[in-house]
């Protein structure tokens, strides 16, 4: 399927590859960084079709690992394309329910806005897996690319499991939906943890990577304006404080 996939490259070492699957202000991105001697995509996308090795391999042939931020079938979905994946067992039950072609492919018609000729390209092409192997990713985990450095944070906040990396030397981040959009972070429900656990993983990142820095996410294809670590932490003040009644947007 033509213009499925679109590359923006940040720089010679970071590239956003996004899924056109929806004209929506919401995206759906991975990134691509690429070291002296290895390189790491940070999620998986939906799994529509093997091109996105294709594309990735148009960028670098260096050695690939994938490294999940969380269990949602729009970051876990091509992950059985990959040899070396990585993900939070945290997130083991989220993936499983939600990980199989059938249910992939009705979320990429919702997501899509009902794209008739994407869905039917989706049926005919995506892998057929209903599941993948990982090896299990923990707060602390560091991947050595050659010249780059990532290490895992755990932010658990939009599921147990949710994990960012961050290139603490060249202050960049991937943040996968732990900081998403402009709604940010979705609490929601029982697969999520608290308010104040999430506030403690904003605050162990912004300690790590400071104010400046570039945070890139699994639904946009721009960095983050710079100090949105500190604006999250006082919006998280004013919500705990009540401060939130005049908030009509």
């Amino acid at each position: 399927m033509d213009n499925l996939y679109t590359v923006t490259p940040v720089n010679d070492q970071v590239y956003v590859i996004s899924e056109n699957i929806t004209t929506r202000p919401i995206k759906f991105a991975q990134q691509l960084i690429v070291g002296k001697n290895k390189a790491a995509l940070i999620d998986a996308g939906f799994g529509i079709d093997r091109e996105l090795l294709n594309v990735i391999r148009q960028i670098t042939t260096k050695p690939l690992v994938c490294l999940l931020t969380h269990g949602d079938p729009d970051h876990t979905g091509g992950a059985s394309l990959f040899d070396s994946v990585y993900m939070n067992p945290a997130d083991d039950e989220i993936m499983k329910a939600a990980f199989a072609p059938a249910d992939r492919l009705h979320d990429v018609d919702i997501a899509s806005g009902h794209n008739e000729a994407l869905v039917a390209h989706m049926e005919t092409s995506m892998p057929q897996a209903t599941s993948f192997n990982y090896q299990p990713l923990q707060d602390g985990d560091t991947f050595d690319l050659g010249g780059i450095i990532l290490q895992a944070v755990g932010m658990p906040g939009h599921s147990k499991g949710s994990m960012c990396f961050v290139d603490v030397k060249n202050h960049v981040g991937f943040t996968g939906d732990g900081i998403a959009t402009a709604t940010m972070c979705e609490l929601y429900d029982s697969r999520c943890a608290s308010l104040t656990t999430w506030e403690t993983a904003i605050h162990k990142l912004h300690n790590l990577i400071g104010d400046q820095a570039q945070l890139f996410s699994g639904h946009r294809i721009d960095a983050f304006p710079v100090s949105v670590l500190s604006m999250l932490e006082n919006n998280i003040d004013e919500i705990k404080a009540g401060k939130v009644e005049a908030d009509h947007h």
